[in-house]
């Protein structure tokens, strides 16, 4: 076991800033890619990728519109809870032809507890992946030298399974940038109750999930990046680098752990070994169905 593979007890709850000022413009083609990617959220359509607009858009312009995303769905009243790692695999990395992990933004309104009932209504594209969230005791504004100096601001280690929406016009066919202007398809989240004994092994730990009684998938901790907070401090990175800080209570998910799967309805069971058992009802759209 590495000594990055322990966890160190402690707790917390906040909310995060957004952008700095500085990086919130973006070009008028930006401008109509937000409005259409609200319209079409609003309607439970599909939406067209950044790119379709913006084919030479980079990352730094697809940082510029996620945080423009995230200010204004603030402006609306939602909170920020946190963040989420993307593409945090070496596979998935070279996937996407890119040479490092994406960080997007939870929302408050996102979050479900193990137990609850998670409905359809508002998605295109459900999925599911397993992962785990790191709860940060104190705040976050400069990058601590390693792993090990990161570890001692997390307060809980928690089971969480992020429920995207992968809602492209094409799910099987988007890039690195249309992921991060698309906030790397935040939805949900189902955090289980319980928190990562101290001494856990959270790169050998064994995730394995359950729709209905059938086996779905299963994995190991080790498949985010290879080693859990090491994976964290790279997310950690990103994060401070978009102009973002870390406050207590915030909620870091790091890279999936065994298979994305989509979701439809049913009853699903995420056992996470020592950290319990996320289990939550997906029930369909009852709305959608109607029509």
């Amino acid at each position: 076991m590495t000594r990055m593979g322990r966890y160190l007890p402690g707790v917390g709850l906040a909310a995060v800033q957004l952008l700095l000022a500085s990086c919130t413009t973006a070009s008028p083609q930006g401008g109509a890619y937000l409005r259409g990617f609200e319209a079409a959220e609003s309607a439970g359509r599909p939406f067209a990728p950044i790119t379709d607009s913006l084919p030479y858009a980079d990352q730094a312009e697809a940082y510029r519109l996620q945080a423009r995303l995230v200010a204004r769905r603030v402006a609306r009243g939602d909170k920020v809870a946190g963040y989420k790692g993307g593409l945090m695999s070496e596979a998935s990395m070279r996937g996407r032809n890119v040479g490092e992990p994406l960080v997007g933004v939870l929302f408050a309104s996102g979050r479900a507890a193990s137990g609850d009932t998670v409905s359809l209504c508002g998605y295109r594209k459900a999925s599911f992946e397993q992962k785990l969230g790191f709860v940060f005791a104190r705040s976050v504004a400069t990058l601590p030298a390693d792993p090990a100096a990161l570890a001692g601001a997390v307060g809980q280690v928690v089971p969480v399974v992020d429920l995207p929406d992968i809602a492209y016009r094409d799910p099987d066919h988007y890039g690195a940038v249309d992921m991060v202007a698309a906030n790397i398809s935040a939805a949900r989240y189902v955090r289980g109750a319980a928190a990562a004994p101290a001494g856990t092994d959270l790169n050998g730990l064994k995730v394995s999930m359950t729709r209905d009684g059938q086996p779905l998938t299963s994995g190991f901790g080790r498949e985010s990046m290879g080693e859990q907070w090491g994976s964290l401090h790279t997310a950690v990175r990103l994060i401070l680098r978009s102009g973002r800080r870390i406050k207590a209570g915030d909620l870091v998910i790091t890279g999936k752990i065994g298979d994305r799967g989509w979701l439809p309805p049913g009853d699903y069971r995420s056992d996470y070994g020592p950290l319990g058992v996320v289990a939550f009802r997906v029930a369909p759209c009852m709305s959608a169905l109607a029509h």
